[in-house]
Order: C-alpha cells, then sequence, then structure tokens
C-alpha cells in the first residue's frame, strides 16, 4: 500500500534531534531536483512539552517518516505508527484533552500531517476526528484542527491520496513537529536520503530552590499534583512557561482538596501557589528566564513557607491571575523538574548543554 524510506540512518532509537539548519529548504531542494511538481509543508509548536511527551511524538514522526504513497492509495495513521504501548517504547503523557494516556502526544503528530495536506487539492479523508471543543493543547488554536487517533479504540486518521505521487517527511527539531509534503510522478520512489542527527544534548543542573512542606495532608496531596503536573516540563527557545496553562484548573474534579491558602483562606487547591514559589524561587537569578507575569501575597502573606512576602506567589486559574516566563536562550532548552521529598518540595532547572 505504501512504501517507507529510510532517511535518518544509525539505529533509530529515541532519543535524537535532527540537527538540520534549514532543513524545509533542503527538502526543497530534493523535491525540485526529483523533479516533483509540488512541495507544502506544515509545522506545530512543541509548548510546555514533558520529555514523555516528546519521547511519543518522536517514536510516531519517525514511525510516519519516509513514507511512499502512490497516487490512488490509502495512508492509515494507526497501521503506521502501530500500537501504542510500552512495549513499543511509548510513555503516558497528556493527551489533546489533558489526560494522562499511554502514549500521549501522538496525535499532534497526525495533526502536523493534516495540516499540511489541507494544502493539496485531490485529498479524500477516509477517517478523520477532532478534538473540538475538549482540545486543552496549544499547538493548534482551533480544537476542530487537533486530529485526535485511538489505536485501541479504532480511531484513525486516514486518507486517499487522489493528488499525485507522495513522499512524507516529519522530524523534529528547534521545538516543532515538521511535515513536509513532496508530490509528482517523476519523483523516485527508491530514492534514499540520510540526514547527520545526534542524541539529544546532555543537560547540567543550573539551579535549584526548596521549600519546606506543611504537615497537613491536604496541602501535600495539592501541591504532589501541581508538581506532577509542572515536572518534566521543557521550554525550548523563546517559549514560554504558563503556570496556569500547566497546572491547569484547581477543582474537586481534578483532585484538588480544600486547603489554606497563602493568606490563610480555606480554598480549592489551597497550597499550589507553595508550587509556583518554589519555580520562583529557581528561576528568579537566571538570566536565561525572563519574568512575564507575577504576583505575590504581599501584605495579605500569613504564612511561613517563604521568608519573604515578595517570593511568595499567588496564582488564581479562576481569576487569570498567572505566573508565566519565557526561557530566552539562544538555543537548546531548559527542563523544569518539581518533586517532593519526604518534608521538602523542590524545584530543579537543567539546561542542555
Amino acid at each position: 500500500m505504501f512504501r517507507r524510506i529510510n532517511v535518518f540512518g544509525g539505529n533509530g532509537q529515541w532519543p535524537r534531534r535532527l540537527l538540520c539548519a534549514g532543513l524545509a529548504i533542503a527538502m526543497l531542494m530534493v523535491c525540485l531536483t526529483a523533479g516533483a511538481e509540488e512541495y507544502v509543508s506544515s509545522r506545530t509548536p512543541l509548548r510546555n512539552v514533558s520529555s514523555g511527551k516528546l519521547n511519543n511524538i518522536t517514536l510516531a514522526v519517525e514511525a510516519v517518516n519516509g513514507f511512499w504513497l502512490p497516487y490512488g492509495e490509502q495512508f492509515s495513521f494507526n497501521e503506521a505508527v502501530g500500537p501504542r504501548t510500552e512495549e513499543a517504547g511509548y510513555r503516558e503523557a497528556r493527551n489533546g484533552r489533558g489526560a494522562m494516556v499511554l502514549g500521549g502526544g501522538v496525535a499532534q503528530v497526525a495533526t502536523t500531517l493534516y495540516l499540511a495536506l489541507e494544502k493539496i487539492g485531490g485529498i479524500t479523508y477516509d477517517a478523520l476526528s477532532t478534538y473540538g471543543d475538549k482540545f486543552t493543547d496549544t499547538y493548534v488554536e482551533n480544537g476542530e484542527q487537533a486530529v485526535i487517533t485511538d489505536y485501541n479504540a479504532g480511531t484513525d486518521f486516514a486518507f486517499t491520496n487522489y493528488a499525485d505521487d507522495m513522499y512524507i517527511e516529519m522530524w523534529v527539531t528547534d521545538g516543532y513537529v515538521y511535515c513536509s509534503i513532496c508530490l509528482g510522478k517523476s519523483a523516485s520512489n527508491t530514492a534514499t536520503w540520510t540526514w547527520n542527527s545526534t542524541a539529544v544534548p546532555s543537560t547540567k543542573l543550573i539551579s535549584t530552590a526548596s521549600i519546606a512542606l506543611d504537615s497537613r495532608e491536604e496541602i501535600r496531596n495539592n501541591v504532589q499534583l501541581a508538581c506532577d503536573s509542572i515536572t518534566d516540563t521543557l521550554l525550548y527557545s523563546y517559549y514560554e512557561f504558563s503556570f496556569n496553562d500547566v497546572v491547569g484548573p484547581r477543582t474537586e474534579e481534578c483532585g484538588y482538596q480544600k486547603a489554606v491558602n497563602g493568606r490563610g483562606v480555606n480554598v480549592v487547591g489551597g497550597g499550589v501557589a507553595q508550587v509556583a514559589s518554589v519555580v520562583w524561587l529557581a528561576v528568579k537569578d537566571l538570566d536565561c528566564v525572563e519574568i512575564l507575569e507575577k504576583g505575590t501575597y504581599g501584605e495579605r502573606y500569613n504564612q511561613a513557607y517563604v521568608d519573604d512576602a515578595e517570593d511568595a506567589v499567588v496564582t488564581d486559574y479562576n481569576a487569570g491571575l498567572d505566573f508565566r516566563f519565557r526561557f530566552v536562550g539562544d538555543n537548546g532548552f531548559i527542563t523544569i523538574y518539581t518533586y517532593t521529598d519526604e518534608d521538602w518540595l523542590y524545584c530543579d532547572i537543567y539546561r542542555s548543554e
């Protein structure tokens, strides 16, 4: 039905980043050299992505990358990518509606492919579902563009190619998922291209901070939920971290309990601001971080988890009070780890070397 072309070389193991400057231009030159009649491309950003999600996206990209799809043949995303299982290397991560699932993030690959296909005439969609109003991620603005796939449930993204003979190329680099499609009957389906690639750069610890944990069970519950949402978040160059976007609503449905907040009031999600505060303490002196939004309890602060009220960061999802910052390094990424260990709450910041 379709043919896969190896474009990587090497052992194909994750993690890897394709290090090809001007790769989209290079792909265009390949298409033109092969006599292709049309070239289209698309990309979607990797915002606040965990390493688990990046792992899943990379696996799916490598499964789709290099497929040759002749005129009149059908492409099935589920057949190309296969089951998203631990045995296949997939990990738990948040999907497009914010749920932790095995293989979370793979739908972004289907979406990126769909955005490229939408620029081509002659594509008939045989199976196409989107997240719609349930979409909570940020890699596309409209949930109607966010393609949903589920191997076990049989939710597929499939189309028949009535455009022309087609090469599908996909890769991940510099904070984006890319897709390029070359069309043209004169393009050879026996070509092989090898691009230089390397593993994800090693990282080093550049900052750490800690806060003594309150002994109350309900506060520890809320702190742990927020920590689990944030930990392992990657920020590529000039990407923004939003506490409210990453942690999400602090509701009973999400597991949060009533607890004392930074000014002594019992609220659902009380204690979550301690997590924002420890992240602030870890990033505030970093030259590679630009603070975009930060509010504090100020004179209303009456707790003891930080010594200075100006370090007691306040967040409120419903009121739109957020804590936001941007990684302003010229290249690479930082990774944010938040975790608890016995009676302490920690935040570690690592930067790629």
